[in-house]
């Protein structure tokens, strides 16, 4: 359901940002959507005559308990990490069962799985994307920071950069042929 004359420019935390000079954190804002409680870090925008041009906020959304494997998948998303591992196990609500993670990168799935996901990336098949990202997590455990990837970009909508990050492992695989 959408307010009518419904402007973000009304929001108190937008307000508030123009008559800031610093960044600040939002009052807590309750998502109308779902159950949970966002509070955002805003930054206020001026242009090269100080004049307020707007504001500035997060690029995504963490729920509280806060999922360990989710968390390393955004920042790797957002500050495109490769994680390196040790021969350490790894522990996640999703354990697995014991299993020792023993790789330098992050682990990707095969060539062929790759290609199917990044045909239906082109194709924007987003639900098939999902859906089919889903299994292939399945088949292996160590897939799951790629999945994760994948999923959070597809529920963003983001196909170019799903392609892109896709795109990326397949070159790298070719490269080491």
């Amino acid at each position: 359901m959408k307010r009518k004359n419904y402007s973000p420019r009304q929001l108190s935390v937008y307000q508030k940002a123009k008559t800031t000079d610093k960044p600040y954190w939002s009052e807590i804002i309750k998502n109308h959507k779902q159950t949970e409680l966002i509070i955002v870090n805003i930054l206020p925008l001026y242009n090269e005559t100080q004049q307020f041009q707007g504001t500035l906020s997060g690029d995504d959304f963490l729920a509280k308990p806060v999922d360990a494997m989710e968390l390393f998948a955004l920042l790797a998303l957002h500050l495109q990490l490769t994680w390196k591992y040790d021969d350490t196990e790894i522990a996640s609500d999703r354990a697995v069962s014991n299993s020792q993670v023993s790789t330098t990168e992050l682990i990707v799935p095969p060539i062929a799985d790759l290609q199917l996901l990044l045909e239906l990336a082109e194709d924007g098949l987003l639900k098939e994307l999902v859906k089919t990202a889903e299994e292939i997590g399945a088949k292996d455990d160590r897939y799951g920071l790629f999945i994760q990837q994948i999923q959070q970009l597809a529920k963003q909508f983001q196909t170019e950069k799903i392609e892109v990050l896709i795109q990326k492992y397949l070159t790298n695989v070719e490269d080491e042929r």
